[in-house]
């Protein structure tokens, strides 16, 4: 057997794939009386599925905390069945873990993937790249003709979650199944690093709507429309951007080509 077979053949038994023959396992394996090859094995097996476990609770704390440890490890292992680990960064093993919740959802506790998702970002947030905030200034130096057509770039340590529980209730509330279920409806969740810590707020409706159109891309104009039911539109679109500037979400205020010429 190659190097590459048996490589094939370890990465299969670790990840709970179909019994080898025991004959293939000790021709392929060193073992001995004592402990044969299939029981070795078994015993790398066995430690290959705790620290994927172990490096989940890491990235889902909270979520861990929620179901307490047998139905976390018992959720860990539906997982890992559907989505075993298939890259080298083993922080990356939960990308999926929402998207698994939402099609695997617990009716006692149907926030559980907006849970998820929110430490899935709060996670992500963390390791991104650092970025220097536009000075709180920068709209204020846009020419008043300019300030349309003007686009903001935003920091990349930031997320914006449409989630459809009350996800920053269940992430601080207590522990265990004694807690009552996190209230449904629309909630638009901001998350974002300032400095080495990661925090996260709620945003009204139309906040969310407007820093969305931000993240995409689109020109300030259509940013400051999401405010056109508020008594003070013009108002309250100059208190959010305010405000993104002084959280040092925005990292520059980019005008129009030609803007100034």
């Amino acid at each position: 057997m190659t190097l590459a077979e048996s490589q094939a053949l370890l990465h299969a038994l670790l990840e709970g794939g179909p019994a080898a023959d025991p004959e293939r396992l000790e021709a392929c394996f060193a073992g001995t009386p004592e402990l044969p090859a299939a029981e070795r094995v078994g015993i790398y097996a066995g430690m290959f599925l705790s620290r994927q476990v172990d490096a989940l609770r890491a990235s889902f704390p909270r979520l861990a905390a929620l179901l307490g440890e047998e139905r976390f490890e018992a959720l860990c292992g539906d997982y890992l069945a559907a989505h075993p680990s298939e890259h080298h960064d083993i922080g990356r093993l939960g990308r999926r873990l929402p998207a698994f919740l939402r099609l695997h959802p617990d009716p006692g506790r149907p926030e559980l993937p907006d849970l998820a998702e929110l430490e899935r970002a709060r996670d992500e947030v963390f390791f991104e790249a650092e970025a220097a905030p536009a000075p709180r200034e920068a709209l204020a130096a846009l020419p008043p003709e300019a300030f349309a057509a003007a686009r903001l770039r935003m920091v990349p340590a930031l997320r914006l979650l449409a989630l459809a529980h009350d996800a920053a209730a269940a992430w601080r509330g207590p522990e265990g199944d004694g807690s009552p279920p996190a209230r449904a409806g629309p909630v638009a969740l901001a998350v974002w690093r300032t400095g080495f810590e990661v925090v996260h707020g709620p945003l009204d409706a139309d906040e969310g709507a407007a820093l969305a159109s931000a993240l995409a891309g689109e020109p300030l104009a259509a940013v400051c429309a999401a405010f056109e039911g508020r008594d003070d539109p013009g108002g309250a679109a100059a208190s959010a951007l305010a405000s993104w500037l002084a959280e040092g979400w925005i990292a520059a205020v980019e005008p129009p080509p030609g803007a100034g010429a």
